[in-house]
């Protein structure tokens, strides 16, 4: 009888933990427009192939589903499937939802209640026309006058830094002295390098762009030639036609910008001899170039 009675107890007990009915459930059956509901059930792993008897028809009309969720879970030693729907509805009354296998959930829409007693409805007027007043926009006008200000001080700094980029900045600003004559102020630029002694410390390059430098200068001083910003050949088909220099000047500032171009561009070293030379010659040539003033004080005093 005892073992009969165990028998008995331990089909109940399958019976019931196997045979459970799966039941889907609405969260709530009345709620606000707008709400968010949820319609679920659980189906076992091994029952998946009924799962779609349960699944939710949607009905367009009422019925918005926002999203659709299915999680594994384990219950009592069994694996289940949990089925979420979330849906809300936007259209006031009452509704249903039915699932694949025909049952059907009522559930209700009430509107937000809304106190007419609080407020007055009034009239719609149309929009009221300001009248212009020119101190509204006077602060853009100031801001783009400052602004269109500033671009042209930039312009001209830029202007004047380009002019005198090549100056030390204090001299711009500073009384400049009395000029000197083109052949002195080439003279003693010509002095200054030798004294460097550049060629004696192998630096032949910087020494050959000084000297091609201060002869530049010294044609843009005194025959007002850009000769700074022309080439070599631009400078001889110049000045080969200049009738102030001769035959015997035109060969010497020829072969000591050629020589220079060598330097700086063909990686020419020249002999010791060669650079001096080519300082006797660019001394030499401003020599017979230079522009001579007369004195004419002096010539009164010899009449």
């Amino acid at each position: 009888m005892k073992r009969l009675f165990t028998l008995l107890f331990s089909l109940i007990i399958f019976n019931t933990s196997f045979s459970q009915p799966i039941i889907p459930n609405i969260s709530k059956s009345k709620f606000q427009i707008g709400d968010q509901v949820v319609y679920s059930f659980s189906i076992p792993v091994e029952k998946t192939n009924e799962m779609s008897v349960y699944m939710l028809v949607e009905k367009k009309d009422s019925l918005e589903i926002a999203k659709q969720t299915i999680d594994t879970v384990q219950r009592n030693g069994k694996k289940y499937l949990d089925v979420k729907y979330y849906f809300t509805s936007f259209v006031e009354g009452k509704h249903k939802i039915i699932n694949q296998n025909g049952r059907s959930f009522e559930y209700e829409v009430i509107p937000f209640p809304i106190d007419t007693t609080s407020y007055e409805i009034k009239d719609i007027k149309a929009n009221l026309k300001e009248p212009f007043n020119i101190s509204e926009i006077m602060p853009i006008i100031i801001w783009l006058l400052i602004a269109i200000g500033f671009i042209v001080l930039v312009y001209f700094l830029f202007k004047l830094w380009k002019k005198y980029r090549k100056t030390n900045i204090k001299e711009v600003f500073v009384k400049p002295k009395p000029s000197l004559p083109a052949h002195v102020i080439a003279l003693d630029s010509l002095e200054k390098l030798r004294l460097k002694r550049l060629i004696e410390n192998n630096r032949i390059k910087e020494y050959y762009s000084e000297i091609s430098e201060i002869l530049r200068i010294y044609l843009n001083n005194r025959f007002s030639m850009m000769a700074i910003e022309m080439t070599t050949q631009e400078i001889l088909a110049i000045i080969s036609m200049n009738e102030q220099i001769n035959e015997d000047s035109f060969k010497l500032i020829k072969e000591v910008l050629e020589y220079s171009d060598l330097v700086k561009f063909a990686k020419y070293i020249p002999s010791l001899h060669i650079s001096d030379k080519c300082m006797q010659d660019a001394i030499e040539f401003i020599q017979n170039t230079k522009l001579i003033i007369e004195n004419k004080e002096k010539e009164e005093e010899n009449d």
